[in-house]
Order: structure tokens, then C-alpha cells, then sequence
């Protein structure tokens, strides 16, 4: 626990809010009035509440029947209003008032305003908001902590012409006047200030209601006008993830309502209130005709992973910030089992592996990575651990646990810990002991490394002639420099031995120690392969030998029954990790990847791309090698470009859908003369007057013709894209837009151009970090992009300061491509004399992953350049 914690005094504390807001879509400043009933526990004269950018014009205090009104209003920080009173107040039960005024801000935090274009080019406005995690002081004064617990009932005054939503169903509309409603809102149940929500605007919406449930819930979606049937796949979904969650959980859904709600501009992905959960238009909306096919994938997860917090979050709360994992890794892992659940032919477990997996590892090899479990005391610290390993690493710690105790079990447990903490605060411990309870087996030995101790182990594997493995555990760097002081963990790792050895008696096969040794089994076919981490659910990477690396490469040719999708994605994410850090060498991977030839899954065929394109970004700093590794892309993708083809059948299979798409990407974009000659005759149909767009050019491969036209025209084309991104209403169309177009982009003038836009009216703030994605990919414009950050950096300052880390992405994504150390140099200069509290973290992985990628290259550069010649490259 974090003994600095900025919190409020616990003197006094809140049971129930009356908040009454006046929005305004005119003048962006509402007005508002709150009353608290409140709990005084020690005699006070002062009462202190939060409150950010808030004008509080009056503050009182009743008690019985008397009203005392603040004789000071004051404000010792940002964050904090603090109301004296003339007389002190006992101990017992009171009643605080204010009345307050603050801003619809464009900022996408707080009760803000967001903004649209309408059917006929006006521009209009919604407000929404996002509390979370410390912005409800934004919206009204309160004791914004999650472990600070009341119920709220919630009044809003608005435009009769508009919707308005809170997380509970309308209990009452009354008239103020014709065009004037008040909306009263039913009493929530008890709920943390983060999780409530208000949104105002000239909303559409379809319904639909649960069927299996003890107790129907109405579920809607809500979009602007026009976009509600883009809604219908979430829709149709979300009565049969509440029934999947109430059915694991154990305990109903509390509320009678479950909205979802689409916004224009929405700085996360989507944010869990409860009964009125918000999201970015892409992440919710999904058109059959229009629509990728790997979006359809991701608004099933979202939309899977918010309605999971439902329960785990908003049920059931972190007691602090410190636990924020609890929530999010959580969410990951049961999200990902209920799209498992839905939609079990999508390989989604697969997916996990080479997505959340991977990411949570990439970044805890890190030494400027932090635990799950990590101390946070500031907002400004709080928002720098929304990361990979709150998400990604603690969802691959909760599937290694899962996995180790049995799912069953797990959830057993887990429904064992709702129930004893619903409506209340719950630490990692309290999740551990219901776990022990359950399965009878100490859950906190096995899982206080993994959740409490930064980094995770590489497995250092050999053998000897007689069959004799040797496994010893080591601290995992990507810099490959571990100190003895940073070597001291032992983890309680779950090895996943296959075949399993006799001599290893523990069934979940667990490694306590440093090192183990084991004889390898013959596997039913008589030969002695052996893989360690069956199904990739231990969260470390494994090092073989050589030797061990061309059987499993030989094993995969020949496509071995026990090397499925899982398997044979991870070895490679592993290889390639390894060759990045030094462990192994780039050599050794491209040798793997060459027994990949007969693969024809859609995850595998993901990840190896992914780890071909990040060689041929970092080791671009050589051209010949460059071209060569383009070349070499070329020929691994051939055969599959020319059995795929470009057209996507109708009810054809999702993963194969999936693999057309990215082998089309890999193609056009290391130059596949025919792919590019295909994209190229595509483009010019598909912009011209009067194309059925759709039908010319697939959702799935408009990125990728986009950049081939950009990179290999120039102006016209640029401008050929840009006028479908301002045409077309949809954001999901438009991000593929201006990631292609950063990504492709090329010319001083061009380039230039696509910096002025990029900061214009015509990007959305939320939508910037696409510009940025796809510039850090632009080997002929990502220096620049840099140099232009860097010019340009009071404008984000301002604008993103406060946000869920979009200062962060700033930083990282414009250099996380780049392998030059003097950029560290240039990043230390930069931010020497500026205020990095929103973004420390990101800084130093910033750095530090181009310290990793110089020395990859300069260690790896000269025999990836002979590996490439002795291959015809």
C-alpha cells in the first residue's frame, strides 16, 4: 500500500447523493446542486470533498433542523474543496449542500462534450462522461475513491427535443416548461463515484430483452441518429453474455437495465458504468456490409469485457487504485472466455496468446515495467497503469491460475468472492483467500511473485545425450543484462511438459525451484519430442537449444498433433522475443519461420507477420538488408497470396476471412508485384464517382490498398483518400484512412501536409493516435514526425493532459519503431525541463525500448545480412 496516498480525511463520509444537474449544449457550462447525506464520525468544523475545476458558489451544512451555511470556500489543491463551518459538528448524521457550476470540456474527461456532424453538415453536440479514474470531481463534488461507496439519485434538467441517461432507468419526467424537462432517475444501489454516468443528446436506440434470466433486463443500444442498426450485433449479444456471466457468477445481474451507448469522441475504448456502459463508436458499432472482419471480434470482446465488470468492478470494487489489476485483468480473461463461449469456432483462446499474451510479456521485460500489484498515490500515477500489464499480464496470470486450480474450480471460487464482497471493497488478498477456501490449496504462495513482483522468468533449457532436460529459471530482460540483485525470485512455475515426464509428481507439473531436471518421454509416435508450455498458459518465455528449435521446427513441417495453432504461434512469439533480447539470435528465427511453409492458420500466419514486419522496421536502417527482408516476405507469402485471392465469399469462414486480409497486407506491402497491380487497378475503381465501394475494394483490405496507392503515387492519391475520410461518417472507415495515409505518406510537402491535418478540426482528438500508428511505420517520415512532435508539443500538452494515456502514446508510439540510441539522448534533452507526471512511465519505456532495438541491431545487422544473401535475398 502506498502510505502517500492523496485521499481525503475520513472524518466524514458519504451515504447517499441527490445530484441535479442543468446541462447546457449551448454555452458548455452546467450548473449544479448536490446533497449529500453524510456520516460525521469525529467532531469537525471543516469538511473536505473533491472537487477539480469546479466554481462552488455556496456550501452548507444541516443538521436536524438547522442550516449552517460555509463561512470559507476554499481550495488547498487541484483537487480539493474544503468548506469551513462556524460552528463544529458533532458526531451523528448531517446533510452537506452545494451548488456548483463547471464546463463541458472537449478533453473527453469529466461531463464533456462531444462532437458530430448531422444528416445535413451541421455540426452538434452530445454530452457524456468518463469519471474514471478520478473525474467525477469534474461533474459535481464528492469522495471521488473507489472505496468510498454510496447511492446516488439523479436529476437532469434538459431540452425536451433530447435523450437523457444515467445508469438507472427514468422513475419521472415532469415539464419545467414546452421545450424544458427535469428526468429523475432511480436510486442507484451502493457504487463507487467512477462508475456513475450521465449523457445528454438527440439519441436513437433499438431494444431487446434477456430470456433466461430469473429477472428480464431490458438492453439497449444507443447511437446517434442514423447509426442505431450499426448497434444491432452488440445488441443481439448482450442478453446472452448476462445470461453466460449470471450463469458463472452465480449471482444475478443487480440493475434492470443494461444500455450501451456509442460516442464520437471517447478517449478509452469503452468504460464500464454501471447500467450505462460508454464506448468508442468503433469499439461498439459493426457493419456486416462496411465493416473489417477483425471488428466484428473486437465489439464482441469489448462489449464481453465491460459487461463483465459489471460484476467484477462495479458488484464487487477495488478497495484502491493498487488493485486496479483485479478489475482489468479480470475483465480480460473472462471477456475472452464468453467470446469463447459465443463464438467457439474463432480460435479466440489462440488469439489470446499471440495478443494479450505477448503484449503484458513485451512490456514486463521491461526494467522500467511495474508489478500487477503496484503502489499508486496521485491521479497523475494512476493513469500511467491503464497498461498491458494490468490488462494483458494480469489476464495471463488469471488464465495461468485458472488453468493450474481448474476452471471450475477458479470459478467456484471466484463466485465464492463475489458473494461474500458484492456491494463492498475487495483487495488481491481477499481474491486469494476465497480461492484458498475453494480449492484448499494456498493460492497466495503460488500467485505473490506473479502479482506482486515486477518481470516474469525465461526458462533456460538443455539436454544431454542421454535425454536428460535440464530447466533453470531466470529474471527475463528484453536488455539481457539481469543483475544478481534483479535474479532473486524463484517463481511457482506451472511448466506444461509435453509429453508429461514420470519423474515429475506433482500433477500441474510445478517448478519450485531453481532448477529441475526431467528425462524425456517418447511421444505416441515413438519420437522424442518435447515441448514446455502445452497450450501457453504459464506466463514466461522458454529458451532451447538449437538442436530443440530444428526438431520443433521439423515436428511443425510435418504438422505433429501435439503442435496445434497455440503451440506452434507461441514458440515463434518466444523465438522472437529471444532473438530481440540476444538470447537467441535473428538467425535462429528465420530459420524457424522457414518450417512454417505448410501453415495455413489464420493466428499463426498473424503472429509470424507481425514479428517479419517489426525486423524489417528496426533493421530498415540498412537498405540492402531492407529490400532483402521485402523480398523475403514476397516469397513466404506467394503461394498464399495467389491460393487466397481478393475475394471475400459470402458466409465464408471468419479465420479464413482473417487470413486473406493479412496476407494481402504482408504482400502489398513488401511489394508483391501482383498484389500491388491488383491493389493499384482496385483503388482507381473505388474512387471513382458512382463505385459501389463496397463491392470494389473489402473492408479488410482498404488499409492496405490505401498505402500501396499513397506510396506508390504521390498527391492525387493523398488526396484520393482524404476526401473518402471527410465523406464517409463512419469511424472505423476513417482510422483506416488516416493510418494508411501516415503510414504511407511521402515528400517534404506531403509530409508536411499530413502533420497540418493531422492537428486540424478534421482529426478528432481520440483519433490522433492513428496519425501517430501510422507515421511510427513510415520509415520516409517517422524521424520527422518526431521532429514535429517534439515542435508541436505544448498543443498536446494541453490537450491531452489529464486523459487515460494519450500523453504516453505521444512519446512511445512516434520512436517505437526507431532503433537509433542518440534518439534517448534527444528524448532525455527534450523533456528535461518539462512536466512529465502524466506520462513518467511511458518515457522511460520509451527509451528503453530503443535501447533494446539499437543493440538488436547492432548485433544482429551483419548476419541478418548473410542469412538473407546465403537465402537468394
Amino acid at each position: 500500500m502506498a502510505s502517500n496516498r492523496i485521499v481525503l480525511p475520513k472524518n466524514v463520509t458519504p451515504d447517499h447523493y441527490d445530484i441535479k444537474l442543468w446541462p447546457n449544449l449551448e454555452t458548455f457550462i452546467f450548473t449544479g446542486e448536490v446533497g449529500i447525506d453524510v456520516k460525521v464520525h469525529e467532531p469537525t468544523s471543516v469538511i473536505q470533498v473533491n472537487a477539480k475545476k469546479l466554481n462552488i458558489s455556496k456550501a452548507s451544512i444541516t443538521i436536524g433542523e438547522t442550516t449552517h451555511d460555509a463561512t470559507a470556500i476554499e481550495y488547498p489543491t487541484d483537487q480539493i474543496a474544503s468548506f469551513t463551518f462556524a460552528q463544529q459538528i458533532s458526531v451523528g448524521s448531517a446533510r452537506l449542500e452545494v451548488e456548483f457550476e463547471g464546463e463541458h470540456n472537449d478533453r473527453m474527461n469529466g461531463f464533456y462534450r462531444s462532437q458530430y456532424k448531422d444528416a445535413k453538415g451541421n455540426t452538434q453536440h452530445m454530452l457524456v462522461t468518463q469519471f474514471e479514474p478520478c473525474d467525477a470531481r469534474q461533474a459535481f463534488p464528492c469522495w471521488d475513491e473507489p472505496s468510498v461507496k454510496a447511492t446516488f439519485s439523479v436529476t437532469m434538467v434538459v431540452p425536451f427535443a433530447l435523450e437523457a441517461l444515467s445508469n438507472m432507468p427514468i422513475e419521472n419526467i415532469t415539464a419545467v416548461d414546452p421545450a424544458i424537462k427535469t428526468v429523475y432517475f432511480q436510486k442507484t444501489p451502493v457504487v463507487s463515484t467512477y462508475l456513475i454516468a450521465f449523457a445528454v443528446g438527440d439519441f436513437e436506440y433499438i431494444e431487446t430483452t434477456t430470456t433466461k434470466l430469473q429477472k428480464p433486463i431490458t438492453c439497449r443500444v444507443y447511437t446517434l441518429p442514423g447509426l442505431v442498426e450499426q448497434g444491432r450485433f452488440a445488441l443481439e449479444i448482450t442478453p446472452r453474455i448476462l445470461e453466460y456471466f449470471t450463469e458463472i457468477f452465480g449471482i444475478e445481474y443487480p440493475l434492470p437495465k443494461m444500455d450501451h451507448i456509442a460516442v464520437p469522441d471517447f478517449d478509452a475504448g469503452a468504460m464500464e458504468n454501471w447500467g450505462l456502459i460508454a464506448y468508442r463508436t468503433v469499439a461498439l458499432l459493426f457493419d456486416e456490409n462496411t465493416s473489417a472482419a477483425a471488428d466484428k471480434e473486437e465489439v464482441a470482446y469489448t462489449v464481453a469485457h465491460e459487461i463483465a465488470h459489471q460484476w467484477f468492478g462495479n458488484l464487487v470494487t477495488m478497495e484502491w487504485w493498487d488493485d486496479l489489476w483485479l478489475n482489468e485483468g479480470f475483465a480480460t480473461w473472462v471477456g475472452t472466455l464468453a467470446v469463447d463461449h459465443l463464438f467457439p469456432t474463432w480460435d479466440t483462446w489462440s488469439n489470446f496468446v499471440i495478443n494479450e499474451y505477448q503484449h503484458g510479456l513485451s512490456l514486463d521485460s521491461l526494467r522500467s515495467s511495474h508489478p500487477i500489484e503496484v503502489p499508486v498515490a496521485d491521479p497523475y500515477e494512476i493513469n500511467q497503469i491503464f497498461d498491458a500489464i494490468s490488462y494483458s499480464k494480469g489476464a495471463s496470470v488469471i488464465r495461468m491460475l485458472s488453468e493450474w486450480l481448474s476452471v471450475d474450480v477458479f470459478l467456484a471460487g471466484i463466485r465464492r468472492y463475489l458473494k461474500k464482497h458484492e456491494y463492498k471493497n475487495a483487495s488481491t488478498d481477499d481474491l486469494w483467500n476465497a480461492l484458498t477456501e475453494e480449492s484448499g490449496i494456498n493460492v497466495r504462495q503460488f500467485m505473490n511473485t506473479w502479482t506482486r513482483i515486477v518481470g516474469f522468468p525465461i526458462l533456460n533449457v538443455t539436454e544431454n545425450a542421454s535425454g536428460l532436460v535440464t530447466v533453470e529459471q531466470h529474471r527475463f530482460l528484453s536488455t539481457n543484462d539481469v543483475t544478481d540483485e534483479e535474479d532473486e525470485t524463484v517463481w511457482w512455475i506451472p511448466l506444461g511438459v509435453y509429453p508429461k515426464p514420470t519423474s515429475i509428481v506433482d500433477p500441474n507439473l510445478t517448478m519450485k525451484t531453481r532448477q529441475l531436471e526431467f528425462e524425456v518421454s517418447p511421444s505416441k509416435d515413438g519420437q522424442k519430442v518435447y515441448l514446455i508450455n502445452k497450450n501457453f498458459t504459464g506466463v514466461f518465455r522458454t529458451n532451447y537449444s538449437a538442436n530443440v528449435i530444428r526438431q520443433l521446427g521439423l515436428a511443425i513441417q510435418a504438422g505433429h498433433p501435439a503442435l496445434g495453432v497455440t503451440e506452434r504461434a507461441g514458440i515463434l512469439a518466444d523465438q522472437a522475443s529471444l532473438a530481440t533480447s540476444g538470447h537467441s539470435s535473428v538467425e535462429r528465427l528465420l530459420d524457424l519461420i522457414q518450417y512454417y511453409k505448410n501453415e495455413k492458420a489464420f493466428v499463426v500466419w498473424d503472429l509470424l507477420l507481425n514479428k517479419l514486419d517489426h525486423i524489417t522496421q528496426v533493421f530498415s536502417v540498412n537498405e540492402r538488408s531492407h529490400e532483402a527482408i521485402r523480398q523475403f516476405q514476397r516469397k513466404l507469402v506467394n503461394n498464399l497470396a495467389e491460393e487466397l485471392g481478393w475475394e471475400f465469399p459470402k458466409g465464408e469462414d471468419y479465420l479464413t476471412s482473417r487470413l486473406r486480409g493479412i496476407i494481402i497486407s504482408c504482400a502489398g506491402r513488401s511489394g508483391h508485384e501482383a498484389t500491388v497491380k491488383e491493389a493499384l487497378r482496385r483503388f482507381k475503381l473505388f474512387v471513382q464517382d458512382g463505385a459501389d465501394q463496397d463491392v470494389v475494394l473489402h473492408p479488410s483490405t482498404r488499409r492496405t490498398t490505401f498505402e500501396i496507392a499513397i506510396s506508390h503515387g504521390g498527391v492525387e492519391e493523398f488526396e484520393q483518400v482524404l476526401k473518402f475520410y471527410k465523406a464517409t461518417p463512419k469511424q472505423d472507415q476513417q482510422s483506416i484512412c488516416l493510418t494508411a495515409m501516415g503510414s504511407a505518406v511521402h515528400g517534404e510537402e506531403l509530409i508536411k501536409r499530413m502533420f497540418e491535418f493531422a492537428l486540424s478540426d478534421h482529426v478528432r482528438s481520440q483519433d490522433f493516435m492513428f496519425v501517430l500508428s501510422g507515421l511510427s511505420m513510415n520509415i520516409k517520415a517517422r524521424q520527422q514526425a518526431w521532429t514535429w512532435i517534439k515542435k508541436n508539443w505544448s498543443t498536446f500538452h494541453e490537450r491531452y493532459t489529464g486523459n487515460m494515456g494519450m500523453l504516453g502514446y505521444c512519446v512511445k508510439i512516434p520512436v517505437s519503431k526507431m532503433a537509433d540510441a542518440v534518439v534517448v539522448s534527444d528524448l532525455e534533452t527534450f523533456f528535461a525541463d518539462k512536466d512529465i507526471r502524466d506520462f513518467e512511465r511511458d518515457l522511460e519505456q520509451a527509451k528503453e525500448g530503443l535501447r533494446i532495438r539499437s543493440k538488436w541491431v547492432a548485433r544482429d545487422g551483419g548476419a541478418l545480412e548473410s542469412w538473407l544473401v546465403e537465402q537468394g535475398c
